[in-house]
């Protein structure tokens, strides 16, 4: 049993090294104009792609229960977009372009999705790396983890034309809610009972913060 946990491990580290080497294949894509527009296009099949695999590992390690937290964190989310995108009340004055993909009601269906991911990804990493074992206590340490990866993402977000905002600077109701989202989803993770060995679903989202540090980093210096 040891053996092939350890060979689980050591096959989840393969490929997370090497989907960071894709990673920075595609910061090098986001530098270069004549591929840009290129990576801007597969941006939301990459998202959707690779989150489905580190989700669907996940859903092997905890059952089919964690469709119970996902799929009401996904549809509650989503909605919350869209209310957000029409009125305004919830984030902040916004709206999204066209590189995240398919939209419905203003809002691209990838961002419930990655949501999930965000606040799940962030959660697992804070409960076997932070050992925090009160849900109160974890899941706030989990929404400031959750803002700093918006406050990361914003700058390369408004750049690439993810989304715009209204105002010259993003509004800070923007984190406040972040927060609060964070805080609401990240809270029920702590019922999960099985006991957490991949390390596939944290490893993507740490992936994702890195390339978005990378690619806002590179840009400026070529500007």
């Amino acid at each position: 049993m040891r053996f092939k946990k350890t060979l689980f491990q050591n096959a989840e580290i393969v490929y997370l090294i090497n989907l960071g080497i894709f990673f920075f294949a595609g910061f090098i894509g986001h530098l270069l104009p004549q591929t840009r527009t290129l990576m801007l296009y597969l941006t939301p099949y990459l998202l959707l792609l690779f989150g489905l695999i580190a989700l669907a590992v996940t859903i092997k390690e905890q059952g089919w229960v964690l469709l119970l937290w996902a799929i009401p964190t996904f549809l509650i989310t989503f909605a919350l977009e869209v209310i957000g995108v029409a009125t305004g009340l919830i984030f902040g004055a916004y709206q999204y372009g066209p590189v995240l993909g398919r939209h419905l009601w203003g809002v691209p269906l990838i961002i419930g999705f990655n949501w999930a991911l965000v606040v799940l990804g962030i959660a697992r990493f804070v409960r076997k790396n932070l050992r925090i074992t009160y849900p109160a206590l974890g899941a706030l340490v989990v929404s400031l983890f959750c803002v700093l990866f918006d406050v990361i993402l914003e700058p390369l977000a408004i750049r690439l034309d993810y989304w715009t905002w209204e105002a010259v600077q993003v509004p800070f109701k923007n984190y406040v809610a972040w927060f609060l989202i964070s805080y609401i989803f990240a809270l029920p993770t702590w019922l999960f009972r099985r006991e957490e060995k991949s390390i596939m679903l944290e490893g993507y989202i740490a992936i994702q913060g890195i390339f978005f540090i990378l690619v806002q980093l590179g840009l400026a210096y070529i500007k």
